[in-house]
């Protein structure tokens, strides 16, 4: 496992992840550790193969963006075990980029709601049920833990730099 964040494309981004046993490993709690210290400052987001372990899980932080935080929730959590069991026919177009992608931004569609069952760091199961920015956040990870990326996605479009404001 990496102590930085994996940049494409180094093929664990593209290979799919295990399902996490519990009790957490002393392995397991490491990777939780790590994604927490790569994470901050840095995005909103980011899955166990961005630093370049195979284990299903991603950790969601939105304390940097506090507007959207005042509409979760919870503002920063982790997701281990994560399975989206509803998408709503409902789309939106938003910006999308990555930290394995550095400066590279492209518009996606997604759904604009979901809801993913997960487990937290103690086994208990959650149900959540994410709307606009936070459900695209939760769907660009757990993209990850299955080994898709999002500039493969069927609706992606790459934005060039000079069109970003």
């Amino acid at each position: 496992m990496s102590k930085s964040i994996v940049i494409y494309p180094d093929p664990i981004l593209l290979n799919g992840t295990k399902e996490v046993t519990y009790p957490l490993s002393d392995e397991t709690k490491e990777v939780i550790s790590n994604l927490w210290e790569l994470v901050k400052g840095k995005g909103v987001g980011l899955a166990a193969p961005q630093i370049g372990s195979n284990l299903r899980m991603c950790i969601i932080t939105l304390s940097e963006n506090p507007e959207e935080a005042k509409k979760s929730k919870v503002a920063d959590f982790i997701m281990i075990n994560p399975v989206i069991t509803f998408y709503s026919e409902v789309k939106s177009r938003m910006i999308e980029g990555c930290l394995s992608f550095p400066d590279q931004w492209y518009y996606v569609i997604r759904p604009a709601n979901i809801a993913v069952q997960y487990q937290d760091e103690t086994g208990k199961k959650h149900i959540l049920k994410a709307k606009n920015w936070i459900s695209r956040i939760i769907q660009h990870e757990v993209d990850h833990l299955d080994g898709k990326i999002f500039i493969e996605h069927p609706t992606a479009k790459k934005i060039e730099n000079e069109d970003l404001e």
